[in-house]
């Protein structure tokens, strides 16, 4: 390849090193908003399963919103019934507006939850540079932070086993 004014000789940009991918494109983006559902919702399945994360997310009695602005989607989740425990579900969630209000509501693309979910991506610091916007108690935000630990890894090792290694962060 020849030097391209303003790069090094052999330097490419990255849809020239990544062919399929546009200006702007990451290498980390959802194909598409069906996508992004179906992984979402697998994240809060892979919660629901984890002993230490489905039943603390389900006995702080915090309902959450997620608002996805650049997929123009908003996932809301929350405690199960209790009758439902013996079934191991812990969380209910749906994509349709939810019979109850959201206690905490946090707002951010695609990218940025999928980071934030692999342990990724700082929500602290992540805010304070306005990839992500909360609402709600903060003291409940701050304690339910580190809820979702235990999933990084998880749900890193199940994007790749499952073919959305372009996922990994």
């Amino acid at each position: 390849m020849a030097p391209v004014e303003g790069r090094g000789a052999g330097r490419q940009c990255y849809h020239e090193a990544f062919p399929g991918t546009t200006h702007g494109a990451s290498p980390m983006a959802f194909r598409s908003t069906d996508e992004f559902k179906q992984i979402f919702e697998q994240i809060f399945e892979l919660m629901n399963e984890h002993p230490e994360v489905g039943r603390t997310l389900r006995d702080a009695q915090a309902p959450h919103a997620f608002e996805i602005a650049d997929m123009g989607v908003t996932f809301h989740v929350n405690a199960a019934p209790a009758a439902d425990e013996a079934e191991g579900r812990y969380l209910v969630w749906t994509w349709d507006t939810p019979p109850w209000d959201p206690l905490i509501t946090m707002s951010m693309s695609s990218e940025v939850a999928n980071r934030f979910f692999q342990g990724k991506e700082n929500v602290l610091l992540a805010v304070t540079l306005g990839r992500v916007k909360l609402k709600g108690p903060m003291a409940k935000i701050i304690e339910l932070a580190p809820v979702t630990k235990p999933i990084h890894s998880v749900y890193r090792e199940w994007l790749k086993a499952n073919g959305y290694p372009h996922l990994v962060a």
